[in-house]
């Protein structure tokens, strides 16, 4: 369906090729070059590549905001602490598809080993032109989707082709890079248009307030307010939020700021009382409390682990 399609990229015999794009892609992803050879296994073609890593013993050297020209799609396979996405912060579900459209500010932070996911990036020409063939060229990857069956099964398939060696059928891995290309683009537009059709009312209302909430983590968000902004009872609209999301708008808004100053704890010219603030804390006190019974330390002694060699 696709090999005839996409037959303007390379396919080499011999060792895989990734696209020079794609290759310095990385180097904004992972401060220590090496890290990918240490901590992930690694599988590519000239357009489309995924970093897998499972659990490790080694925490990763932290990521910082960049953009690119590559569409990039992170997959966690556990809770992910922190994505950064212009100027919104989220918390990663396992099992859900983080895309991040071309040119678009974004980071990752993780600071548990235990963290296992898979990051997909795909070459900005290949990928739009498969947007183009669907009728989604221009729109906006926004929304965050699940893991399908079918995306799965090709993601995983590509990870088989590519690991066998000398034996590598190299338009195969094309061809399963278009797969995984189309599949992504299905999930994210077929959902929007799910959205679209007739949601019931408190069910868009609380997805716009998780991404008010998103964006305004900082400010002072009081359930009532957040309630009367979709039109609901205070009751009703923690019962709805809790459904939609999983949890109560209290513990998904402390989550946002506790990410939030972890990030800004590995910063040195942010003092205890200031990243408080920045994060909505309005006293310190609180602020430690809350962070040590999220963490299991205070803000200080999170804050020297993170000097530690």
């Amino acid at each position: 369906m696709f090999a005839s399609s996409y037959s303007c990229y390379s396919i080499k015999k011999g060792d895989a090729v990734m696209n020079d794009k794609l290759e310095c892609l990385f180097s904004a992803h992972y401060g220590d070059r090496n890290f990918l050879n240490r901590n992930c296994q690694h599988y590519y073609c000239d357009v489309l590549s995924i970093a897998s890593a499972g659990e490790s013993t080694e925490y990763l050297s932290s990521p910082f905001c960049h953009s690119h020209h590559a569409y990039e799609f992170m997959i966690p396979y556990s809770p992910l602490p922190l994505i950064i996405y212009e100027d919104a912060v989220y918390i990663g579900e396992a099992g859900c598809v983080y895309p991040v459209q071309s040119g678009r500010m974004h980071a990752y932070r993780y600071r548990n080993s235990s963290i296992a996911h898979n990051n997909i990036v795909i070459e900005k020409d290949f990928f739009e032109q498969i947007l183009q063939e669907k009728g989604c060229y221009g729109k906006e990857f926004d929304m965050s989707f699940e893991l399908t069956k079918e995306a799965g099964t090709y993601i995983r398939y590509f990870k088989e082709e590519f690991s066998k060696q000398n034996d590598r059928d190299f338009s195969k891995l094309i061809h399963l890079s278009a797969l995984i290309a189309s599949v992504f683009t299905d999930c994210e537009f077929s959902k929007k248009r799910d959205r679209l059709k007739a949601p019931p009312q408190y069910q868009k209302g609380i997805y716009q307030i998780v991404s008010y909430m998103n964006q305004h983590y900082a400010d002072d968000l009081q359930v009532e307010t957040l309630a009367a902004m979709c039109g609901l009872s205070r009751t009703y609209f923690i019962t709805a939020f809790k459904k939609a999301v999983g949890e109560t708008p209290y513990n998904y808004l402390l989550k946002l700021r506790i990410a939030k100053s972890q990030l800004l704890l590995e910063n040195p010219n942010y003092s205890i009382k200031e990243i408080a603030l920045l994060c909505g804390f309005q006293k310190p006190n609180t602020f430690s409390s809350l962070f040590r019974n999220y963490t299991g330390m205070t803000p200080t002694e999170y804050k020297q682990k993170l000097l530690l060699p």
